[in-house]
């Protein structure tokens, strides 16, 4: 074949290579451009509106105690979803069990339910007449306003990420090994602690973000269960309840300011703990 003929067919092979991915470039456009109106416009105009006044946001002393209040919160909360959901989610990935579908969509129950029917629930399971209610109340353990409360409110919403997260993972693990250990004599804690574990911490320790970050910004039960935290001898608003509070109280701008505040706390938090993750021998993000 001659040169010409060579670069005609090289290029008509190339402009049907385009068209038959015409309909893949378009979509990933479309992609892009939904994601960039969506997710990245709105960020990047409160980080640009809201960066200078950072500083002013974070010398008030009512707001830096409702950042207290809400990560001492949402790390107890990240807390119970680690023992609560580790054996739930090695239980899941492992086992085949009457009933197993409905347990399986009982997990994901809390990411469907309305968080203003959470709260709800919440005061009725702990704070009322009904169920605990009465027990609890007689023992001095308040749901109200408590960090007892939001906790248990928070907790409720964002375990499931840290099941699922973990249990993923669990199933990535080649069943075999566990049983070689077995016939070689270790315990199930032991095969759990010297196969198990090794293999699924990175992604345990990724749960327990995901799981945090989400009880960080909550709201809506919150404003059932806990307005505000009775924190020490002050009454503190959670962070998300003061940013609410702000923009209703006094404006859009102040509201803004609390916010990017907020997204930078938040976001330096989340770069320590990749970096402590790192250090630990992984990636904070993939078991």
């Amino acid at each position: 074949m001659r040169p010409y003929s060579q670069a005609r067919a090289k290029g008509i092979s190339s402009m049907n290579l385009l068209k038959m991915n015409i309909p893949i470039i378009l979509i990933l456009l479309i992609s892009i451009f939904i994601f960039s109106i969506l997710i990245i416009y709105p960020l990047a105009l409160l980080i640009v509106l809201g960066f200078p006044m950072i500083p002013k946001a974070l010398s008030v002393v009512s707001f830096l105690q409702a950042i207290e209040v809400t990560v001492v919160m949402s790390t107890l909360s990240a807390i119970i979803a680690i023992i609560m959901g580790t054996p739930i989610a090695y239980v899941m990935a492992r086992y085949d069990f009457h009933l197993k579908s409905v347990v399986d969509a009982v997990i994901d129950i809390p990411i469907m339910i309305p968080h203003i029917i959470v709260g709800i629930m919440v005061v009725l399971a702990f704070a009322s007449y009904y169920g605990l209610g009465p027990f609890l109340k007689a023992h001095g353990i308040n749901f109200i306003n408590t960090l007892w409360g939001a906790t248990t409110a928070v907790a409720f919403l964002s375990s499931t990420y840290y099941i699922r997260v973990v249990e993923a993972s669990i199933r990535m693990i080649n069943p075999e090994m566990e049983a070689v250990a077995r016939t070689l004599g270790a315990s199930p804690l032991r095969v759990f602690t010297s196969i198990i574990l090794p293999r699924i911490w990175r992604s345990m320790a990724t749960g327990a973000i995901l799981s945090w970050a989400r009880s960080v910004s909550e709201a809506g039960a919150l404003f059932i269960v806990a307005y505000y935290v009775l924190f020490g001898k002050n009454l503190v608003y959670p962070a998300s309840v003061y940013i609410y509070e702000s923009y209703v109280g006094i404006g859009l701008v102040n509201a803004v300011e609390f916010s990017a505040a907020l997204v930078a706390v938040m976001l330096i938090i989340f770069i320590i703990y990749r970096v402590l993750v790192s250090l630990g021998g992984g990636n904070a993000w993939y078991g």
